[in-house]
This record gives C-alpha cells, sequence and structure tokens, in this order.
C-alpha cells in the first residue's frame, strides 16, 4: 500500500519504509492513498483519500507520540470507510493482502491533491463536527464518503460505488 504525504505532512509518516517501486504521476491505484493535514485547535486532523475511488479517512489528534501507530490507525479507517461499500470481511481481508505493506511514495498525482485539499475546506468549514476526543472520525468519513468526486473524468462518483465494484473484482 503506498502513501503519497504532502510535504508539509511527510515528518508525520517518518516511521513508514520509503517504496522503491515507481509508478506515474497519472497513475490512479486503488491501493494509493494521497495525505494532508491541516490544524484544529492546535491538533493535527490528517486526511488521506485514495487514489481511486476517493475514499475519505480522517484522523484527528495525530502527533509525535502516537505517529508510531499511525499504520494501524491508518488500517481501523480503511476498514471503516470500506464498510459502507461491503460488509464481506473477506473482500477486506483481499484488499490488505493485496495492498501489502505500506510504503511512503513521492509520485504525487495533483488532480488527487486537489481533492484531498477540497477535503479539507469543507472540514475546516464545519469544524464543530470534528470530535477531538475521538481518533476515528467516522460520521465525517462518512458524509465526505457520500459526496461525489471526479478526477480527469467527465462522471462525478460516489466512492461508495467504486469501493464495491473494485472490492468485488479482487
Amino acid at each position: 500500500m503506498i502513501i503519497v504525504p504532502t510535504k508539509k505532512s511527510l515528518p508525520l509518516f517518518s516511521e513508514f519504509p520509503v517504496s522503491t517501486t515507481t509508478s506515474s504521476s497519472t497513475e490512479r491505484s486503488f491501493f494509493s492513498w494521497h495525505a494532508n493535514y491541516f490544524t484544529l485547535d492546535r491538533k493535527k486532523v490528517l486526511v488521506l483519500v485514495n487514489d481511486l475511488s476517493f475514499s475519505p479517512i480522517v484522523l484527528a489528534d495525530i502527533n509525535a507520540k502516537n505517529k508510531q501507530q499511525l499504520s494501524v490507525y491508518i488500517k481501523e479507517g480503511i476498514e471503516h470507510v470500506f464498510g459502507y461499500s461491503t460488509n464481506k470481511p473477506y473482500q477486506l481481508k483481499k484488499y490488505f493482502l493485496r495492498a501489502g505493506r505500506m510504503e511512503v511514495s513521492y509520485s504525487y498525482n495533483r488532480s488527487i491533491s486537489g481533492i484531498n485539499n477540497n477535503m479539507i475546506q469543507m472540514l475546516k468549514s464545519y469544524p464543530e463536527d470534528i470530535d477531538l476526543n475521538s481518533r476515528l472520525q467516522t460520521s465525517v468519513m462518512e458524509f465526505l464518503a457520500k459526496t461525489p468526486y471526479r478526477s480527469m473524468t467527465p462522471e462525478y462518483t460516489f466512492s461508495i460505488d467504486v469501493v464495491k465494484k473494485e472490492l468485488e473484482s479482487l
């Protein structure tokens, strides 16, 4: 699984190994996630977006003390957001087996970064929806997952539909 952090969020992923695989910057993969964060009440709120389905993961209060557990938090977020599309746990296990270990890559896609920034702007508009006492922001993730997005295609897609189709094809 590839994590593509922005330059600003790169220190949060210092525990992750650097990926040795190279891919095109325009290639969109179901096993790749773009990451960025914003600050709310002096706490970092990390937003990850799946490159293919635009599924969001929102994690609050990520700091130097708990960034060692970041891979566990991301896995929980993937299980939760993909749970909107399927209730079959074996499909999620297949996803994690095919994705492999989490690695950091530097080949980013600007259109996915734009979607990530769009999600961050929506979250900044409604900061009262973010519960800083909870690491995984389930209500915000559900709202973002039900929002249509598009990237380099004329049609809008819902992440729930794309994830359902991709998980069935694994």
